[in-house]
């Protein structure tokens, strides 16, 4: 069979040569017209989703859910993040008018805090005991704020506020209130002192639920206008969003933080980042594997002729993906560098051959057949082992590796046609005989290596045997958000998601046929200890209606004539009387309390404000107090009315995102824990499936995916260790030999995982395809180097042959290519680097040591055996 092949081989490579020039134009040509083929038809889809087997059964409801709610997969989310509620509040609501008058970037817009229905039942949501305390304060306020929207000045602010405080226990306001109104104005007072703008926060001041935080944020959810005629169909509307909020942030003198998330956003930055890493990876990759080439070949002419077979594969195999793929995943497309390494191989084995059978003298024609007498057998059988390993993917559930498996195992198959096609015709371009290039450090290397490999290879052995206790330890992560780069402003305010438990995005889903059972799935699932709430659209119905409106009613009175005061009506003191009152009260009183009490800093900076405070300082103050007062008016104007809520008043707009036009009704189950630890997901997962199997969601999709790659890359390991066991055996017909060659490579897989333990590289969605290709990848040099020995005579070292510099300088070229990956900003290609360059590195080791270790041991034995007859 090995003869069989040999002479097709020299037939077929000899026939290219002949035919010379016109050939090389004719594969030139072909390769233009493919690259223009795959440039104007090749797709990226970003949807990580799709690369798992759609059959799933979690995948199925995962389908199902968002058919019926597509906004979980449509809308955009704007995080805004503010060191004040006013602040946050007033980006949103300028934001959401915005969004909602952008018919031609938007269908729908959802703002919860800056929706009328809960700008007028909020109220309603807080408890009891919260109500009566909010009703409470803002009763005792009721004198102030009438005084103020009578006379909205520094001058009746600060006088009312220093008569409240002479009132001492009298005082409506209360001394909490008034503490908390003396450490807003001093913040305030002294950022308008220094030129800047810092609203006074009237909800932080008059309301004691919402004092203290470090940052308030808001939501905004809006549905784009999708135009799938783009590679990203709601790139439109994330392009608004952002010229918005650039506007609206320079307004706000950038002291409010938005930030633009959600799966549309997500996958636009995420389709950036791969390709923009992608793009330096193979800048990269193509340099140092240039200056690698000269090193093996020592003549710019042949290291150009394996470039230019590299760029015709690269052509050749976009355009196979774009006609029989069409559609590249996030995965996928990391082929082009993958080939960078791959694609070299055939050629630096075959052409150093040539190469050094013309520096002895002898012509194309002769030194070309020699060289495949030597390695093509070899090539022939290193070109489908390596692809098998590519498409061991393919038969499990892991549609998106297993789409890469299929392009770069045509790749491989392409690498070797050209290598055995263009190479021999482009031959024609190199005439006379090169003189002898110096290789005495890389055969010094290789004689060190005969000499000591015996106890490195006992010893790497043994560190295989001893990185086995790791196997336990090797895990693989599920968490899409992994992948992503995490300075990507999707990814941080992704993140920030997770600082609230109501807003976090990794939880479980149900869907049901009824309010009725949305209510006792609620029930259920709220007993359970890792569930730490619940939502559904009945969820936002009120608990104890009758007596909130109660309170709200008898509290209304004294607020509602307050509110009803004519505005502007009373000319009030001015600002300088205003701010002398206060700050001789503040003196009077609290002269001698603590420097740092709020009072006291305040009085202080009053003071200043007095002596050195010029006009401008003045007005800037009172534009800073009053910057959101009219906002406050209107917000306590709209609660005063509001009304009894059932389910059938609650707005459409919410309705929307709980209940589906086919009458589903959507079961939120949100975590106690933060599920991004695996272990707080398992427990999660596995507590509520084992009461309501028909889960969906982040976290149960996070959870199961996690389990169908894993086994997927168990399955696909099993089935390229088997398959191309098999095929060397058909092939060598030498157990033996089998045995050899595959040996180191399940050497390097044991140390390859054991490295990503200690490194904390966890596979994941794109780096999961590195055991499966290390093994195809290994096979090459094993096949090589096993198929050296059987040609050489008995007793000498392979070492002293051409072909471990051959699988030196193609294991470096294939490491500077997956290497450049590592630079990428998106951490799933960048692990895929990290990983591949590990096993590599590895792999070169087991082979270059292990193997020629291993042939020697056995001449001995042979040797022994022999002897002994």
């Amino acid at each position: 069979m090995l003869k069989l092949i040999e002479t097709a081989l020299i037939a077929w490579a000899d026939a290219a040569r002949r035919a010379g020039i016109m050939l090389v134009i004719a594969i030139a040509m072909a390769a233009g017209a493919a690259g223009y083929f795959a440039a104007t038809n090749l797709k990226v889809n970003t949807d990580t989703s799709a690369m798992l087997d759609p059959s799933l059964p979690f995948q199925m409801r995962a389908a199902e859910l968002r058919e019926a709610f597509p906004q979980i997969k449509t809308d955009i989310v704007v995080i805004a993040r503010a060191p004040t509620l006013d602040e946050a509040d007033a980006f949103i609501a300028e934001l959401r008018a915005a969004v909602a008058a952008d018919e031609a970037s938007f269908t729908g817009v959802f703002a919860p805090a800056q929706e009328p229905f809960f700008a007028e039942n909020g109220l309603l949501y807080l408890s009891e005991r919260e109500l009566e305390s909010r009703m409470t304060q803002l009763s005792k306020a009721s004198g102030l704020i009438e005084t103020l929207i009578k006379s909205p000045t520094v001058g009746a602010f600060f006088t009312t506020l220093a008569e409240n405080d002479a009132l001492a226990e009298q005082s409506e306001l209360g001394a909490d209130t008034l503490e908390r109104l003396y450490a807003e104005l001093a913040l305030v007072t002294q950022a308008s002192l220094a030129g800047e703008r810092r609203p006074f926060s009237w909800m932080g001041a008059l309301d004691s639920e919402t004092d203290g935080a470090a940052a308030h944020t808001r939501l905004l959810y809006a549905t784009p206008v999708l135009d799938y005629g783009r590679l990203q169909p709601a790139k439109a509307g994330i392009e608004a969003l952002r010229t918005r909020i650039a506007d609206l942030e320079e307004k706000h003198a950038g002291r409010v933080e938005a930030y633009i998330t959600g799966d549309p956003a997500l996958r636009v930055e995420e389709l950036e980042a791969v390709t923009t890493g992608i793009g330096l990876s193979m800048t990269l990759s193509l340099v140092l594997v240039s200056i690698l080439l000269l090193m093996c070949y020592r003549s710019h002419g042949m290291a150009l002729l394996t470039l230019s077979g590299l760029v015709i594969t690269l052509t050749l195999t976009s355009a196979f993906a774009a006609a029989v793929v069409g559609e590249l995943n996030l995965v996928s497309v990391a082929f082009t560098v993958l080939l960078i390494g791959l694609g070299l191989d055939f050629a630096i084995h075959l052409l150093l051959h040539v190469q050094e059978r013309r520096v002895a003298g002898e012509d194309n024609a002769a030194a070309l057949k020699g060289a495949l007498h030597e390695v093509g057998p070899a090539l022939a059988l290193a070109a489908p082992t390596t692809a098998l390993a590519f498409l061991s993917f393919v038969p499990t559930r892991f549609d998106g590796i297993a789409q890469l498996g299929v392009i770069a195992g045509a790749g491989v198959i392409i690498a070797f046609f050209v290598s055995v096609t263009f190479m021999p015709a482009a031959l024609a371009m190199f005439n006379g005989h090169p003189k002898k290039a110096s290789g005495g450090q890389v055969r010094a290397f290789f004689a060190a290596i005969g000499r000591y490999s015996g106890p490195i290879a006992v010893a790497t052995i043994a560190l295989g045997a001893a990185a086995l206790l790791l196997a336990p330890q090797v895990r693989f992560d599920a968490d899409q958000m992994s992948l992503r780069n995490p300075n990507a402003p999707s990814v941080i305010g992704f993140n920030l998601l997770f600082d609230d438990p109501e807003t976090a995005p990794y939880r479980l889903t149900r869907l049901v046929s009824s309010a009725d059972d949305a209510i006792e799935t609620a029930q259920t699932a709220k007993r359970l200890e890792t569930v730490g709430g619940v939502r559904s659209l009945p969820d936002f119905v009120p608990e104890d209606q009758e007596a909130k409106l109660e309170l709200i009613d008898f509290a209304a009175g004294s607020l509602v004539f307050a509110l009803s005061a004519e505005p502007g009506s009373a000319a009030g003191p001015t600002a300088d009387e205003g701010v002398s009152a206060l700050a001789a009260r503040l003196d009077e009183a609290y002269g001698d309390g603590p420097a740092d009490s709020p009072a006291v800093r305040l009085a202080g900076l009053l003071e200043r404000l007095q002596a050195a405070g010029s006009q401008a300082d003045r007005e800037r103050l009172e534009d800073n107090i009053f910057a959101f007062w009219p906002d406050l008016t209107a917000r306590l104007r709209a609660q005063m009315n509001a009304d009894f809520v059932t389910l059938e008043t609650l707005p459409p707009s919410l309705a929307a995102r709980y209940r589906s036009d086919g009458g589903q009704w959507r079961v939120d189950i949100i975590p106690e824990a933060d599920v991004r630890d695996p272990k707080a997901l398992d427990a999660f997962v596995s507590q509520v499936e084992a009461v309501y199997p028909d889960l969906a969601g982040g976290a149960f999709q996070a959870r199961k995916a996690g389990e169908t790659i894993s086994a997927a890359m168990l399955q696909a390991t099993s089935i390229a260790l088997g398959v191309i066991a098999v095929f060397l055996w058909l092939l060598v017909r030498r157990i033996q030999s089998v045995l050899l060659i595959l040996f180191p490579l399940v050497l390097a897989a044991v140390l390859t995982a054991a490295t990503g333990v200690l490194l904390n590289i966890p596979f994941n969605y794109a780096n999961v395809i590195v055991l499966p290709l290390l093994i195809g990848i290994g096979v090459d040099s094993g096949i090589h180097l096993v198929m050296r020995q059987r040609q050489i005579r008995a007793g000498e070292d392979v070492h002293g042959t051409s072909t471990p510099r051959a699988i030196l300088f193609s294991a470096l070229t294939t490491v500077a290519s997956f290497g450049s990956l590592m630079l990428s900003p998106h951490r799933g290609t960048a692990s895929m680097g990290e990983l591949l360059s590990i096993a590599i590195a590895f792999t070169l080791i087991c082979t270059l040591i292990v193997l020629p270790a291993a042939f020697r041991y056995g001449e001995r034995r042979g040797r022994n055996g022999s002897a002994g007859v």
